[in-house]
């Protein structure tokens, strides 16, 4: 039997999925891609999510369906992104050399409709992934301007479907096909991540310009009560190639106001590809930085601003809080 599935305002996309007679070869690829994108979206160096969605040709009277539309804006308020990322740094033998441990924990859920192809009935769907990182990494100091730095991830990730039928034909036709193979079910992964990054930092009279690249690739596994535990092995990769201004402005109450601005190129490839919706894009964040006016070691600064991503099937603008950024 072959079931078509078209889901809209989704960050996946699952049309059609082929059913088989108790594992489905387009279900281990959905999830593959899902896990895959967890581990992009939930870097917030490659990507922003805030506060407050917007378009930007409304903002700017623009006219450019690259940097956004209506249904780019209804895909990124149908998304929630929480990622917190930490890193530890340690010292060693040699001046130079830096040990770093990152942790990093995210919450990603997208709240949408599925549309059930030559029918007038949708469906409702929540999913979401619970993600935690651990990863290990040496910061070599070349020279005052140069640096190095290879580490290596580990992503553990929990995927969780709610979904509800609401018409008579999915009842009928749908649930019995999918019901506990891709919906109202869990999965999980444990994804490795390489990466190395190269940056390039010059202080000037009127402040600090950076750039930076990073080149990370993932692989993992995956099981659970999903598609009879087939969940496949995620894997893709991302190059991101950007530059930092950061311009302090003024002394205040023992805290440094600073503008803050970067512009990115992000290249991506593999199963996150697909549901990102293009093999690059590029993103643009400006705003306003302070540091605490009282030392905190686990706060260097906040900030507010505006991020833009231009090119994806996340296009488009968010009002963004900056979190120990330059």
């Amino acid at each position: 039997m072959r079931t078509y599935l078209c889901m809209q305002c989704s960050w996946l996309l699952l049309c059609p999925v082929i059913c088989a007679a108790q594992s489905y070869d387009s279900v281990e690829k959905y999830l593959e891609r899902a896990f895959s994108v967890g581990v992009v979206l939930s870097d917030s160096e490659v990507v922003s999510f805030g506060l407050h969605d917007f378009d930007p040709n409304e903002l700017f009277n623009l006219h450019n369906d690259n940097i956004g539309s209506e249904d780019a804006l209804e895909l990124r308020q149908q998304l929630a992104v929480t990622s917190l990322p930490y890193t530890f740094r340690f010292d060693t033998f040699d001046p130079k050399l830096t040990q770093l441990v990152t942790t990093r924990f995210s919450i990603i859920s997208s709240d949408n409709s599925v549309k059930v192809e030559k029918h007038p009935g949708r469906d409702s769907q929540q999913e979401l992934i619970l993600g935690g990182m651990l990863g290990y990494g040496l910061d070599y100091q070349y020279d005052p301007h140069w640096s190095f730095t290879p580490t290596l991830g580990v992503h553990f990730q929990y995927y969780h479907n709610e979904h509800q039928y609401l018409s008579e034909y999915s009842q009928q036709q749908i649930k019995p096909q999918l019901e506990g193979v891709l919906f109202n079910t869990d999965a999980y992964a444990v994804t490795f991540e390489p990466a190395i990054s190269v940056k390039y930092k010059q202080e000037l009279s009127w402040g600090i310009w950076r750039f930076s690249s990073a080149a990370h690739y993932f692989y993992g596994f995956g099981g659970g009560a999903a598609n009879d535990g087939k969940v496949g092995n995620p894997e893709g990769w991302y190059l991101s190639n950007g530059i930092e201004l950061l311009r302090p402005l003024s002394n205040w109450s023992d805290s440094v106001q600073s503008l803050y601005a970067t512009l990115r190129r992000v290249d991506i490839g593999g199963d996150p590809s697909h549901p990102i919706g293009a093999n690059y894009y590029y993103e643009t964040s400006f705003g306003w930085l302070i540091t605490p006016p009282i030392s905190l070691p686990w706060i260097e600064n906040l900030g507010l601003g505006i991020s833009i991503n231009y090119g994806s099937a996340i296009k488009g603008g968010s009002v963004v809080l900056f979190f120990n950024q330059g």
